[in-house]
């Protein structure tokens, strides 16, 4: 009988990242920072700012619970400022 899912087709399975983090941090480019990454955000909620990823927006949360650290190593959906164009902040 086949099966719907063969084991060779299933890769390990990636723990979903804590905070604010799109990905792992540390699984994108050498040498990258979230900071350096087209996605980072410095976000006003009321008189404090924040740091987020742009691509968790619908997770946001109007305090530090889905912030990320702007030093950390960049996760694999990394993009340069170039390649985002536009605003860099929101």
């Amino acid at each position: 009988m086949n099966e719907l899912f063969s084991d060779d087709e299933v890769g390990p399975a990636e723990p979903m990242p804590r905070g604010g983090y799109a990905a792992r941090p540390g699984s994108g480019p050498d040498g990258r920072t979230c900071q350096t990454c087209g996605h980072f955000r410095h976000v006003r909620f009321g008189q404090k700012f924040y740091t987020k990823c742009a691509l968790v927006k619908r997770q946001w949360t109007r305090g530090t619970g889905t912030d990320i650290k702007a030093s950390v190593d960049a996760c694999r959906w990394w993009e340069s400022h170039d390649t985002r164009g536009g605003d860099a902040n929101e």
